[in-house]
């Protein structure tokens, strides 16, 4: 528990919850700056997997970067469902899709989903496992959601294996970053909370371990010599 943001679990989802309506307006462009404008490949990556799902719930969606990605790729006919619990982040997805019938928008917490067991073809998530209070419960929840066969696909940075790159990405991510929050957002605290809050955080092993327990198979993938990884896992 990062005592310097939040005591316990319950003032993390509030603290959470409100640095996300703070950054909602300026989230999509700080992502850009974020990953050198290599955003788009890593989404593309993601949702490979999910072109040919029928029912998609993409969860912690933020503003829809994922969904829109998805919704792009010409073999895609499905319906997703955009599920946040943060107010700003799904008024400026709704109007990203105000004209696609096939996106609906669900106030919710990932780890306590209000929809019935076997409702998904497919979950996506970017960038969120940092957030959340119980990666167990999220796997837990991503189990009983899925239809059987159905397959998830989460998106996160990562703690890269390389000594060299693993020293330039620190220095990128826990120096340069939070300064060059600074000169696009007023919220600078919760750019400084993002490498925070990756220093903390599981390797990408203790990860996938933690989702799957006995009730998913799955692998991830190191992804930009390990800054980010995808988790990759399947009912």
């Amino acid at each position: 528990m990062n005592k310097k943001y939040f005591t316990d679990n319950a003032s993390k989802k509030i603290f959470i919850h409100r640095m996300f309506d703070d950054i909602s307006i300026r989230y999509d462009f700080l992502n850009r700056v974020i990953s050198f404008g290599s955003d788009g490949y890593l989404r593309k990556k993601t949702i490979a997997p999910h072109i040919n799902d029928k029912t998609v719930l993409d969860i912690c969606s933020g503003t829809g970067d994922l969904s829109r990605m998805l919704l792009k790729q010409p073999d895609f006919n499905g319906v997703v469902i955009l599920g946040d619990f943060s107010k700003g982040m799904i008024r400026l997805a709704s109007q990203k899709f105000a004209a696609n019938d096939n996106v609906f928008y669900v106030l919710c917490d990932a780890e306590d989903l209000p929809f019935k067991g076997s409702s998904f073809d497919g979950i996506i998530n970017g960038y969120a496992l940092r957030n959340l209070t119980d990666i167990e419960a999220f796997g837990a929840e991503i189990h009983r959601t899925l239809m059987p066969s159905g397959k998830s696909s989460i998106i996160d940075f990562a703690h890269p294996p390389g000594k060299l790159f693993a020293w330039l990405f620190h220095l990128y991510f826990y120096k340069i970053l939070p300064l060059l929050s600074r000169l696009f957002t007023k919220k600078n605290y919760a750019y400084r909370y993002l490498p925070d809050s990756l220093k903390a955080f599981l390797k990408q092993d203790e990860i996938l371990k933690t989702l799957k327990q006995d009730r998913l198979s799955g692998h991830y993938e190191n992804i930009l010599k390990g800054a980010v990884a995808i988790y990759r896992l399947r009912k």
